[in-house]
């Protein structure tokens, strides 16, 4: 009569808690799938973003812009740093000798013993001099060994070394001075002991204090030319914009190393694409994740962080600074805000102001050097963009509670309506079965 008896309580429970959870579910998928996109989106741009920092980083925190390269006629007598400031020339370089420190050796008896008084004296007249006194009544008694440690922990040795070398049965203590250079001459002394007042007498001079010579356009054997000096094996500005270190001494029929600093233009352009390219990427990014096309919201639509940090770097970009302009520079913008390279103004500044690229571009206060830091507010550990991740994240997470919560009340509410039903599908069959009697 009812024809209630064939109702199925699962099937009615089933339908209706998906009636309940239906609008519920499609609200936490559409509230998912939104911040899913914009975390997506958001990580796009901050990918972009770091490969531009790290492109502009390995210049201003390596080597820098290497506009100029310094090439040698043969290898293996001098290596060059080319600076800022580096004429593009030729010179001719004669090794004349290296900067050496001063040796001398000691020999004494392996068994040498200090005794009760007396002083062994080492100066160094440098500018950081030594004058370091030991007493030889401190030692105790001791030996060799205990002279060696004296020297080496005395609150005087400013630039003193001392060690024992053992050779053909004999022991000699050995003295070096830690610095090159012909200031670095040490003068010994020692009195109270015959041993040792014979041993300073008698020493081994293994090698002379001395500068470091260079000469400067000399001819064959480095005749002639102006002689440069060093305490040691390196010099640094005795040449504008040159770092120079020896290596190996010329033989007197040498001829001079011919040393050429000429402009890399490749190294510039290579140097330059890479940041010029990491830029445009990361102007596309923002341009596809922030504006909206015809039948498309982009996911970012009206986000003015990102539009914020291309405002930003562009407003960097407009005041190159140190006196000149982009187009200066070899950079150029096109109407859409990318940048490309103008590779003949770039070579024509490096020829008119040798360094003046670096200068302008990873110079403290360069382009570049600007541009780093108005990337890290954004990328930083508490940088906005990393933020904006952790929010989005935090969201998706907050969703995925709830989901599991609206799980747990749809399952008792399943629950509820399947108990519901099951007790109204008893209640029909019994009611079928008493009208039946009749």
């Amino acid at each position: 009569m009812f024809g209630m008896g064939s109702m199925d309580p699962s099937s009615m429970a089933q339908m209706l808690t998906s009636a309940d959870r239906t609008p519920l579910d499609r609200l936490l998928q559409n509230q998912q799938s939104q911040l899913s996109s914009q975390k997506a989106a958001y990580g796009k741009i901050k990918d972009k973003l770091q490969s531009l920092q790290d492109s502009i980083k390995a210049l201003t925190s390596g080597k820098g812009l290497q506009s100029q390269s310094a090439t040698f006629s043969d290898d293996g007598i001098m290596t060059a740093t080319v600076k800022t400031g580096a004429a593009n020339a030729n010179y001719q370089l004669y090794v004349k000798q290296l900067a050496l420190s001063d040796q001398q050796a000691f020999t004494l008896a392996e068994d040498w013993a200090a005794p009760s008084s007396g002083t062994l004296n080492i100066s160094i007249a440098g500018v950081d001099g030594t004058n370091l006194n030991v007493d030889l009544a401190s030692l105790n008694g001791g030996g060799l060994t205990e002279l060696r440690d004296a020297i080496n922990k005395s609150p005087d040795n400013k630039g003193v070394t001392a060690s024992l070398i053992r050779s053909n049965g004999q022991t000699q203590l050995l003295l070096t001075s830690a610095k090159t250079g012909a200031s670095q001459a040490m003068t010994v002394s020692a009195s109270g002991d015959a041993a040792l007042e014979g041993a300073v007498t008698d020493k081994i001079q293994l090698s002379m204090a001395q500068d470091a010579v260079i000469k400067l356009g000399s001819g064959t054997g480095g005749v002639g030319g102006l002689e440069l000096s060093s305490s040691t094996n390196n010099f640094d500005g005795q040449i504008d914009g040159l770092n120079l270190t020896v290596t190996k001494v010329h033989g007197a029929t040498d001829s001079p190393l011919s040393l050429t600093v000429a402009t890399d233009q490749s190294a510039i352009e290579s140097s330059l694409e890479g940041i010029v390219s990491a830029y445009n990427a990361l102007v596309s990014e923002v341009e596809l994740q922030t504006r909206s096309k015809e039948g498309k919201t982009a996911v970012l639509s009206g986000d003015s962080m990102s539009r914020g940090l291309l405002d930003k770097l562009r407003s960097t970009l407009s005041n190159p600074g140190a006196g000149t302009s982009l187009a200066e520079l070899g950079i150029k913008t096109d109407k859409n805000g990318k940048l490309s390279l103008d590779t003949a103004a770039m070579a024509k500044l490096q020829q008119d102001k040798p360094g003046a690229l670096e200068a302008a571009l990873t110079g403290v206060d360069g382009l570049f050097t600007r541009l780093e830091a108005d990337t890290k507010p954004y990328l930083e550990r508490n940088g906005a963009l990393v933020q904006r991740e952790q929010s989005l994240k935090a969201g998706l997470d907050r969703i995925t509670d709830r989901q599991e919560a609206l799980d747990l009340r749809m399952d008792k509410t399943y629950q509820r309506y399947l108990s519901q039903f099951t007790r109204m599908n008893t209640l029909a069959q019994q009611m079928q079965q008493t009208m039946g009697m009749f």
